[in-house]
Formats: C-alpha cells, sequence, structure tokens
C-alpha cells in the first residue's frame, strides 16, 4: 500500500493527499492545476539558477505546467504553528524584564561602544 502524503497546492492552497509517485497527469481535485510542475517541488526556488535548488535538473520553461522532471520531489506541506495563548499579563510585565524592548535594544547598542 502506498504512503500517503500532504500537498498545499500552489494554485487553489487547498491541501491534496496523494500517493508517493506523482505523474504529470495528476492534478489538483479543486481547481485541477497538475501536482508535478516546478511550483509544487521542493527543489524550486525563484532565486535559484534556472529556478531550481536540483543542479543536474533540466531547465523547464513554464513552472505551472506539468513536466517530466526527474528529479520531481513533493514540497513538504507547510505546518502550522500553535500560536501562544493570549494572556492578559504581558511576558515584559513578569518582573525579569522590566524594560521595553526598545529600551534594552538601545543599551546593548550604547555597551557596544563603551571602553
Amino acid at each position: 500500500m502506498p504512503s500517503i502524503k500532504t500537498l498545499i497546492c500552489w494554485s487553489c492552497k487547498q491541501e491534496v493527499e496523494l500517493p508517493e509517485k506523482i505523474t504529470r497527469t495528476v492534478g489538483c481535485p479543486k481547481c485541477d492545476q497538475p501536482l508535478k510542475c516546478c511550483y509544487n517541488c521542493r527543489f524550486y526556488d525563484r532565486d535559484a539558477y534556472h529556478a531550481c535548488n536540483e543542479p543536474q535538473a533540466e531547465w523547464v520553461r513554464y513552472k505551472e505546467k506539468a513536466n517530466f522532471c526527474e528529479y520531481f520531489t513533493p514540497r513538504s506541506p507547510i505546518t502550522k504553528v500553535a500560536s501562544p495563548q493570549t494572556s492578559s499579563a504581558s511576558p515584559r510585565s513578569n518582573g525579569t524584564n522590566s524594560k521595553p524592548q526598545k529600551d534594552r535594544t538601545k543599551s546593548a547598542w550604547d555597551n557596544l561602544f563603551k571602553e
């Protein structure tokens, strides 16, 4: 039984479950964009040479279209980090750090130039 992974579609930003092997014809069930494209690959980096961090991959002109890249690996889904619980007590008011962040930063900067 193939392992199931999830992928966030680059086009509609929906989470998609997919089998281990993705072919060119597999599309997003919501927007029907191809899942095997550069935008869904973990090697995609728009600032890298050829917009790809895989040095042996061939250049792909249309990053949003399905392609035959042998190095395609699905991008890992972005995990949502639980936000800290909002409480009435501020972390600055706990007695250990009574100075506001701006004052601490300024004093640290001034300490750099003391003799």
